[in-house]
Order: C-alpha cells, then structure tokens, then sequence
C-alpha cells in the first residue's frame, strides 16, 4: 500500500522545483515586486526571495495522489480538487500582486463550497450534540465553511517565519496520519503522507535561510488539504471528536482570531497587516535574551515556537475519540495562548526604551576616525518593538544624526539631524 518510492519521488519533485524557482526567481516572479516585498510591515526577511514554494509542494502531493488515485476515496480527492480554486487565487497574487485580502478569502469560501458540493461532507457535529447538527443543515454547512476558509485563511497569516508554516503543516500531517491509522482511514493517511513528505522537500530550502518562501497559494492551498483531511474524517467517523481535530488546527486559527480581535479593539482594518503576531514576538524574544539582532532570530524563533503548536497537537492525537476532554483541553490551550501574549506584549511594553546593550554598527565603528558615535545609540524596547538606535555625528562636525528602525527590518523609522545627542535621544522619545 505504502510505496516508499512514490514518497521520494514526491519530496523530489517538490525539492527540485523549489530549486528551480531559486536558481532562477524571475522564472514567474517580478523582480520589482520581490523588491517591494522587502518594505512591507510584515516582512522578516532581507533579500528579495521567491515565494511560489506551494508550486513544488502541490506538484509533488499531485504526482503522489496520481499515483495512489485507485486507492483514494473519491470524497477525499474531490475534496482536494476543489482547492484549487483558493490555489489558483493566492498563486495569481504571488505572481501579479493584484488579489486582494478580500477576494483570496472569498476564493477560500468558494473551494469550502465546491468542496462540499461535490463530496456531500459536512462537519456533521463536534462531538458534542450526538448528531443534532444533522438536522439542520445550514448549521453544519456554515461550520463546514468556516472550518475549511478559516484554516486557509488563518495558515497564511502566520506564514511569516522561515519554516513555521512548514513545521507546523508536517506536524498536523503527522496527527492525521496517526488518528486516520485508529479509524482505519487509509487514504487519509496517504494523503497526509505524502504532504508531509512535499512539505519538506520545500521545509530543506525554506529554513533556515528562507531561500524561497511558500506564498499565497502553499499556504491556501496546504490550508485546504489540513482542513479538509479533519472535516472528511470527521464526517465519516462519528468516534472521532470534532474538537480533537480542532486542536491538531489550534495553532493558526487561535492566532488568527487573536489578530482579528486586537484589530477590531484597535478599530483597524481587520485585513491590515502588523508586527503584533505571536510570532513577532518571539522574533523580538531571541533579539532581547541574545542583546542584539542576528542573522538568526527568524529561524531560532520558529524552533522556539515548535512547543506551542505541536503539543495541542499532540493532546488532539491522544483525546481524538474524547470529545469532552478535547474541548477542556482546547479551552486551556486557548486560555493560555491569550495568558501567554498578553504576557509577552505587557512584558516589552514594560521596558519602553530601555537599552539592552550599546550598538556599534560597522558602517559607524568607534574604530574609524571619521565617525563618532554616541553612547546613547543602542537596542531599545519600544512596546512590542525592538529598535536599533544609531547617533552619531562625522569627525570636526557640530550636529548629530539620529537614525532608529526596527531591528527585525531595516527601513529607517525615525530620522534627523540636532546639536546634541541628547536632545536626538529626546526627540526620539517624542516620536516614539
């Protein structure tokens, strides 16, 4: 049944392709647009970087369930198929830029609905009402909805590290092939299987160093497989319990709901990106414990992040036929993901600009005669923010340049010329 070749040959064809796109980034994608990439509010990286990674991931999951097509439910493969319109969305914004939040949420309600329609699956309950949402099926199609939308949704939003996403996806694979091997679903197991294995084929060239990045449309389209693999076993095993499935999803969609309500409290956008998610603040962790920005803060802070998402999925493996323990035991998870931010965010805002360590940039090394730099340029915590701090001044001139900007991005935030430093360091503050 299991064929290790078809596995490798799908990790292959997702490595090699995501080589390719690396080897030669304006195969599909516009220089321009990889340049703009770098200025935006989210963004972690330094370098313009391809972010068509889903191609390699899908293509390998393709060739595998062609491969496999005799041994697949044909509720499970029309299921899949339907992703393709969210796919097709979010690949049309990573090459065009043109797809707005908006329309990439409408094509994820759309694959949910097509993905209904032609599989007849529903969440039928979540384990907790015997059945009852059968008798109404605008109740259990709503729910179907926002279970598939929202897991396409909520996993590109928190792609924004390099191989958070990709970890995470691996790990919820791997529940599904575990609670799948208890019902007997094999080719939810194949299916789960040779995503994992897709995945990381991508994963190898995405972490640490971020040469090539998911996308719109890896991240849709991996979302639909992750939600419809949980809806369709749930829909055809009654013993297993909506709300174990929900806690192999726990991570994205708890820090996208986060995100929505800090928005809606802050009256912004609901679609409008900031630096305030979960991940962001570990970003800023591994910059504060290490005293300054590092090359690697964005991959450490994936590892650091490992523990959150793949323990709730862990409990949703062991409870997968306890419905009620399940969801005693998401409440918790969810509890402690606000406890656990609330705690983070408190703790940055406590030290408002408070110097971690003196900076010394190269560009303004002590050691040049022409350079003179402050002692109060540094890293300082501003909110949720970390910002590196330079006041420095040429030899034989009488006025100080300030420059601040965030450590996890190099845009200059705050800048200006005074004559002192002090009154730069004011000045700052005032702005800040």
């Amino acid at each position: 049944m299991f064929e290790p070749l078809v596995f490798g040959a799908s990790f292959i064809i997702s490595m090699a392709l995501c080589m390719l796109f690396i080897a030669r980034p304006n195969f599909l994608m516009s220089h321009e647009h990889m340049l703009r990439d770098l200025s935006a509010r989210q963004a972690q990286h330094s370098r313009p970087t391809p972010r068509v990674g889903g191609i390699g991931i899908m293509a390998g999951l393709s060739f595998g369930c062609l491969v496999y097509y005799n041994d697949i439910g044909h509720d499970l493969l029309f299921a899949l198929a339907a992703g393709a319109v969210v796919f097709w969305a979010g690949l049309h914004e990573d090459i065009y830029r043109n797809v707005s939040p908006r329309n990439r949420l409408f094509a994820a309600f759309l694959s949910g609905v097509l993905a209904i329609g032609v599989t007849g699956s529903l969440v039928p309950d979540l384990g907790l009402t015997e059945g009852a949402l059968l008798e109404w099926v605008i109740p259990a199609v709503l729910i179907t909805l926002l279970w598939s939308a929202g897991t396409c949704h909520a996993l590109n939003l928190v792609d924004g590290l390099n191989g958070l996403s990709a970890l995470y996806s691996m790990t919820a694979s791997i529940g599904f092939i575990t609670i799948a091997g208890q019902t007997g679903d094999t080719d939810i197991q194949i299916v789960a299987g040779l995503l994992l294995v897709s995945v990381l084929g991508f994963f190898f060239l995405n972490w640490p160093f971020g040469r090539i990045f998911l996308g719109d449309a890896g991240a849709y389209g991996v979302g639909h497989i992750l939600a419809w693999l949980g809806i369709i076993l749930v829909a055809r095993n009654p013993s297993v319990a909506g709300m174990a499935i929900l806690l192999l999803l726990f991570w994205p969609v708890c820090d996208t709901l986060l995100s929505i309500l800090r928005r809606r409290a802050t009256r912004r956008a609901t679609g409008q990106p900031d630096r305030l998610h979960f991940h962001h603040i570990a970003v800023r962790t591994v910059a504060m414990a290490a005293g300054r920005r590092g090359r690697f803060d964005n991959p450490i802070a994936t590892l650091l992040l490992v523990p959150f998402f793949s323990v709730p999925i862990g409990v949703g493996v062991l409870l997968w036929d306890q419905p009620i323990k399940a969801t005693f035991a998401l409440a918790c998870f969810i509890l402690l993901f606000m406890a656990t931010y609330m705690f983070a965010v408190k703790y940055f805002a406590s030290r408002q600009f408070r110097r971690v360590r003196r900076l010394a940039p190269a560009l303004l090394n002590r050691k040049r005669s022409n350079f003179q730099v402050s002692p109060l340029s540094g890293t300082y915590m501003r909110e949720t923010e970390v910002l590196d701090v330079r006041i420095f001044r040429e030899a034989g001139k009488s006025y100080w340049t300030l420059q601040a900007s965030a450590a996890d991005n190099e845009n200059v935030a705050y800048e200006g010329t005074f004559r002192t430093d002090v009154e730069a360091y004011d000045q700052l503050l005032k702005k800040a």
